[in-house]
């Protein structure tokens, strides 16, 4: 997927890594779809019409529909605690993410992921480890 994004016009689309101790191959820190063109992938923003092309180009890539397997009370934990390390980090209106249908849900409200203060502390809590995969946003 992430060869197929970059060839595709996203630049900097990061390359999937395993997980700890083990665990399987994904994208820590999750993968945060912030609105219909935008998301945030290991603490990287992404945005606009080139991401939409790439996501069209490399549908085969994409995990298969369906209902999203339930969402763990760790991955809970770890979600919530992934929002109070961006508000402890610079974004103090980062909100609290919400759980449903199996998702969770991280929308961002007012909070810009093209800001500088954003992206500080995404790289900040980006690597913290445990931030569940598959993030998409709420209404």
């Amino acid at each position: 997927m992430s060869r197929c994004m970059r060839a595709n016009g996203v630049s900097g689309f990061p390359d999937p890594r395993e997980g700890p101790n083990g665990g399987g191959v994904g994208f820590p820190g999750g993968l945060i779809v912030t609105g219909s063109d935008s998301m945030v992938v290991m603490g990287v923003p992404f945005s606009g019409p080139a991401l939409l092309h790439a996501e069209k180009a490399c549908k085969e890539y994409l995990p298969p529909g369906g209902p999203p397997p339930a969402v763990s009370e760790s991955q809970k934990a770890a979600a919530i605690a992934n929002a109070e390390c961006m508000r402890k980090h610079g974004v103090p209106n980062f909100p609290d993410p919400t759980f449903s249908g199996g998702s969770i849900n991280a929308a961002l409200g007012g909070v810009n992921p093209q800001s500088p203060a954003f992206k500080q502390a995404a790289a900040a809590c980006g690597d913290t480890g445990g931030r569940a995969q598959g993030f998409s946003t709420g209404p």
